[in-house]
């Protein structure tokens, strides 16, 4: 049996992902084009991930696993925190350069970097919820599937209704997460100091960089261990809170 709430886990993010930034828009007054710019990058960036995971990480990853635990941990985390940091951080930094955007203000800053983690919501949401949906639509399919495949979807398709609010709190603080490497970066383009920009890369080593370690060591089988999980990620996004008003003080400007 399908729990057709699950479909509210989607629903949740693609909210996020669509009100976030058309509050920030009509508060704010910025162009819609530094979101779009935003969420350019976020495709690019995600492009050049999903490339090596179908070439090489997954080899790389049942070697250090092969190796031991300790291993798989550090190194096969540090490998993934630099990926996801020096394509998001990296291309964003590029791809300012290349359309002149030095001298980006700080609200349209924001919007980037809303443009960037929204939409990253809107993609996951909107595949979750089709996902979802397809088997509500039609659960016999489960049937006809390989045996080892049609139970990983079961599980999948049983999980608790609790699970739901934990994907929406991890979309919320990835947002706020996102807002700040990239404040960080274009802060790094206004002053021409690539410090700022090696920050910025550093941070999301470490939000991406733990996440083989919390699936060894606390796993997402239970509702416990899936809040567990999250806890690092919403310390991420406060800590990001901080770091956003800590930027803005550094940038000058008043209106955020």
């Amino acid at each position: 049996m399908v729990n057709s709430l699950l479909l509210l886990s989607g629903i949740g993010m693609i909210i996020i992902g669509l009100i976030t930034p058309i509050y920030y828009w009509r508060t704010k007054r910025v162009r819609v084009k530094y979101f779009a710019f935003g969420a350019l990058v976020w495709f690019f960036a995600f492009i050049a991930k999903i490339i090596m995971d179908l070439t090489i990480s997954g080899s790389i990853g049942s070697y250090l696993f092969g190796i031991g635990t300790i291993a798989y941990v550090i190194v096969y985390g540090l490998y993934i925190g630099l990926r996801t940091g020096l394509f998001e951080s990296g291309f964003s930094y590029v791809f300012a350069l290349k359309i002149k955007l030095q001298n980006i203000t700080k609200k349209q800053a924001i919007a980037f970097g809303l443009g960037f983690g929204c939409f990253e919501a809107l993609f996951i949401g909107f595949f979750s919820f089709i996902n979802i949906l397809f088997y509500v639509l039609n659960p016999s399919i489960i049937n006809i599937l390989p045996e080892q495949q049609a139970e990983l979807i079961t599980q999948m398709l049983n999980q608790s209704t609790w699970t739901v609010p934990a994907a929406i709190i991890e979309r919320i603080a990835v947002i706020i997460i996102h807002v700040f490497t990239t404040l960080l970066v274009f802060y790094s383009l206004k002053i021409s100091n690539k410090k700022y920009l090696c920050y910025s890369i550093g941070f999301k080593t470490i939000v991406d960089g733990i996440i083989p370690a919390l699936g060894i060591y606390i796993g997402a089988g239970t509702i416990t261990g899936l809040y567990l999980m999250e806890i690092p990620f919403i310390g991420l996004g406060i800590i990001s809170l901080f770091g956003i008003k800590w930027i803005s003080s550094k940038w000058g400007e008043k209106d955020t």
